[in-house]
């Protein structure tokens, strides 16, 4: 198969791409004749059916889209798709406000959702310009057609050009969808867009000033079958910051007509949270799940306070902000092990907790609010650009600051201060990850508890009963069933605690009927429900005796937690019975509070950091699991023959002659192997490490002469380098060509390399060697999931890839800590080489080859010169 012809290196999962390119098609286009319909002939109900189908199509099938891309650890795409699925579905809410309330309030609400989202689109139009040429014109296009959209809320013609724009982006989209959708069919490029990019960040230069590598220990907690969320996290937070940022500073009237465009990017920062979570990053987790329980409250107290002909004050009742100030505080301490960036919104966030407390004059309150509000909008615009384009590269182009604390040395300095035995002990990776999720489950379901219970300390006088009972629905009901939801992937505590959580979000909301019966049943509190309403306390209360049970299998903060809850549960039976004694429920509140924000606190720095700093963490009875309902402790059926005798060799060969995939010792660090023979085992490479489709896969053979017998069109130049280089630790990037076919690639030239050039690699290692005259030449990438440390002993191949692999070449400790050295060699003669990546052979040593390489064929030609004279 001819080098020409333009294919991809596949994954596994199909193409969410074409589902998230057409569900743009049909928003776009369901906008674009909104946008040509006179607004005197639209009627309600078909601006009602437009609203619901840009909510549906736009809103629910780009979602599915974009959750499909996290899985298939698309970063931008994830990030994209599930962007504009909050925008379509914002403006198909605001579709149907338009038909049912009032237009200027509308507008109101309109004006900072698009201006943010214009902002939103701007970036993703610019990052996505590193991995096609498709999704940039898509969301400029978006971009532009926002900002008209923005004066259209007040001139006519505004709304003509969005119209026009509109269906220019469903041209580009369409195209889009058509490109993704026959590259499935066919299995290649039928026509052009993707699989290159306007601009290739690998040869972007590190930023100066940045952190450029994780420890082995931050790597090893990232589960990268998901791609990284946190350009979303950020990216999530700037219509929300920028539509309160608008509201205080004076620029919009109606905050209730803004909650759809908050409450659905807040969903966004909620599924941010989520794969955070699932990737074992704690400290992202608890970050964007912490700011969205924030965001929640605030956006649920004005719009309900708004509502009741309140006024902009609604700090001096709000006692759950000082929930949110210790939680921030400790993100900004421990935000000192990451970057500046990072550090620098976690300090926001505190600042913010701060501006809202009622303390503050209401003048000087509400421009602070707006002012940080705004602040944090560019800021996070900022943090997503520069998280997007790092996570395409893998390596920090765009700066965001080194970090200012090693999180060895916080450790270590908590290890000293600490009051309480050390952190419990994990006997496996997976354990490790179960202490992790179960800390950052509780970090949020305490948080969740606390702003509830000091929210419900104010009374329940019914001119402020709305935002009371707003605060707790948002923090003690939703945010507690989301900990509920996270608690499910623990797996050692995932029944129990889940029925903690369970059981916190049912007492919140008995509470919220109860004491706030007075504003539900319209001033009369009890009255014809007091029978219903004492029947259902004492059910809760029942069930709440069930969840200090299961609390002694979680820990000893959350068996002194749920005993509190059953004493406010007797408050809330007394007070049902008109006996309730003068602020005893506001006393035993106050201590939930504090014990919660103390469980909060030590299951956030146990998670992140990985010491419990404070007592309690521990549960009283241990729950043993059973190994054998864990098929990932079984014994592993593959094949694990030692190098070190042929018989070994020979059996590996024979796996990998079949169409396995195959661990395999190098003279580096631990690779994949698949033979060129069969495609498709090269393609499950890919799924085997979740390694990003745009990342090539490299050839590997025995010796050079297999490469000379291939006839490459090589330069003096480049052959002379090679030959300098091999065997060793380089791997040199050449030209693809027709010689490929001569090396016995055949098809899998497609799933080799890029478009137009191929890695060659030439291990110094008897074993591979000998492995690879036996199988012929073999597709290689490092065998470890990708994202993560390389893997330098077979042990940590069959750890982390052994149940997906179908053998392993045994060869003890790799002769490298790290991998080899990959080296541009495209434009040798025109412009020298230049460096992919720097692995175990050193810069300066492959430029000293270099160098000597040059030297010699240019004497060379300089003596060829001479005798031809």
């Amino acid at each position: 198969m001819g080098w020409e012809e333009k294919e991809f290196a596949a994954v596994f999962y199909s193409e969410p791409g074409v589902l998230g390119f057409l569900a743009n098609v049909l928003s776009a286009f369901l906008a674009a004749v909104g946008n040509m319909i006179d607004p005197a002939e639209q009627t309600v109900a078909g601006t009602v059916i437009t609203g619901v189908h840009l909510i549906v199509i736009g809103g629910f099938v780009q979602l599915v889209a974009g959750l499909l891309s996290f899985r298939k650890y698309d970063h931008l795409a994830a990030t994209a798709f599930v962007t504009f699925a909050a925008l379509w579905s914002s403006m198909g809410v605001l579709r149907i406000l338009e038909a049912t309330s009032s237009t200027a309030a509308v507008i109101s609400a309109t004006l900072p959702g698009l201006v943010s989202y214009a902002c939103v689109a701007l970036v993703l139009s610019v990052t996505s310009a590193t991995t096609n040429y498709i999704m940039p014109p898509v969301a400029l296009t978006a971009a532009i057609l926002l900002s008209f959209e923005t004066v259209g809320l007040y001139y006519g013609w505004g709304k003509k050009v969005a119209f026009a724009l509109e269906i220019v982006l469903v041209l580009i989209a369409l195209y889009g969808a058509t490109a993704l959708l026959l590259k499935g069919v066919f299995q290649r490029w039928v026509i052009p867009g993707f699989g290159n990019a306007p601009f290739n960040v690998l040869l972007f230069g590190t930023r100066a000033g940045t952190s450029q590598n994780r420890s082995k220990e931050e790597e090893k907690k990232k589960n990268t079958k998901y791609a990284e969320p946190m350009g979303l996290g950020y990216l999530s937070n700037v219509p929300v910051a920028a539509i309160f940022a608008f509201h205080y500073l004076g620029f919009t009237v109606s905050f209730p007509a803004a909650t759809p465009w908050v409450g659905l990017a807040l969903v966004s920062l909620i599924i941010a949270s989520y794969y955070s979570f699932l990737r074992n990053d704690a400290f992202h987790c608890i970050m964007f799940g912490s700011q969205a329980t924030f965001w929640l409250c605030q956006a649920a107290g004005l719009a309900a306070h708004s509502l009741t002909g309140g006024n902009y004050d609604v700090r001096s009742p709000l006692l759950g902000t000082w929930a949110f100030l210790p939680t921030f505080v400790l993100l900004v301490l421990v935000s000192l092990t990451k970057d500046k960036v990072t550090l620098v919104n976690n300090l926001v966030f505190a600042l913010l907790s701060v501006a809202w407390f009622s303390v503050i004059p209401l003048a000087g309150a509400k421009y602070a609010v707006g002012a940080l509000c705004a602040a944090l909008s560019v800021l996070s615009l900022y943090s997503s650009f520069a998280n997007l384009i790092n996570s395409v590269a893998e390596k920090p182009i765009m700066w965001v600051g080194s970090r200012l604390v090693a999180m060895t040395t916080l450790r270590e300095g908590f290890k000293k201060v600490r009051c309480c035995r050390p952190a419990r002990e994990t006997s496996s990776a997976k354990d490790a990850d179960d202490v992790c999720r179960e800390g950052s489950s509780d970090t949020l379901a305490f948080l969740s508890n606390a702003v509830a219970a000091w929210a419900a300390l104010s009374g329940n006088a019914v001119g402020i009963a709305a935002v009371h009972m707003a605060w707790i629905v948002g923090a003690g009901i939703l945010v507690q069933l989301l900990s509920a939801l996270l608690s499910l992937k623990v797996k050692k505590t995932a029944k129990p605690a889940g029925m903690v959580y369970i059981a916190s979000a049912l007492m919140w909301g008995v509470w919220t009927l109860v004491r706030f019966s007075g504003y539900i049943f319209q001033n009369n509190p009890l009255g014809d429900h007091q029978d219903s309403l004492l029947v259902g306390v004492i059910v809760l209360m029942v069930i709440n005796l069930g969840s200090m049970v299961s609390s002694c299998f979680v820990s000893k903060i959350w068996l002194v937690t749920t005993v509190l809850m059953e004493v406010v549960q007797v408050c809330l039976l007394l007070f049902t019975l008109d006996k309730l004694p003068s602020h005893l429920a506001e006393a035993f509140l106050g201590l939930l509070g504090v014990v919660c924000l103390y469980g909060a606190g030590a299951a956030l720095l146990a998670a992140v950091i990985g010491v419990d700093v404070l007592p309690g963490r521990g549960p009283i009875w241990q729950i043993n699991i059973d190994t054998e309902d864990d098929p990932g402790t079984g014994q592993l059926t593959i094949p694990t023959p030692s190098s070190k005798k042929t018989s070994g060799l020979r059996t590996i060969a024979d796996v990998l002659d079949a169409g396995g995939v195959c661990g395999i010792p190098t003279d580096t660090v631990y690779a994949l192997a698949a033979s060129c023979k069969h495609p498709e085992a090269i393609k499950r490479i890919y799924h085997v490490k979740s390694r990003p489709a745009e990342k090539p896969i490299c050839v590997c053979i025995s010796h050079l002469g297999q490469l000379e017998a291939a006839g490459p069109d090589f330069s003096p130049l480049l052959w002379d380098f090679m030959r300098r280089c091999y065997p060793g630790g380089i791997s040199c990037v050449v030209p693809k060509g027709e010689w490929l076919a001569n090396l016995g690639l055949g098809d899998a030239v497609s799933y080799i390399g890029t478009s137009d050039s191929i890695c060659i690699r030439v291990p110094d290692s008897t074993a591979t060697a000998h492995l690879v005259s036996m199988t012929g030449p073999l597709g290689i990438t490092s065998a470890n999931p990708s994202g993560e440390p390389d893997s330098t002993h077979h042990d940590m191949v069959l750890s982390s890839l052994g149940d997906k692999i179908d053998g392993m070449l045994c060869d003890g400790p790799s002769n490298e800590l790290v991998a080899s050295t990959v080296v541009n060699c495209m434009k040798i003669d025109e412009a020298g080489i230049s460096f992919f990546r720097v692995g175990c052979t050193p810069q300066e040593r492959v430029e000293q080859l270099f160098a000597q390489a040059k030297e010699a064929v240019e004497h060379a030609q300089f003596e060829a010169s001479i005798n031809s004279s």
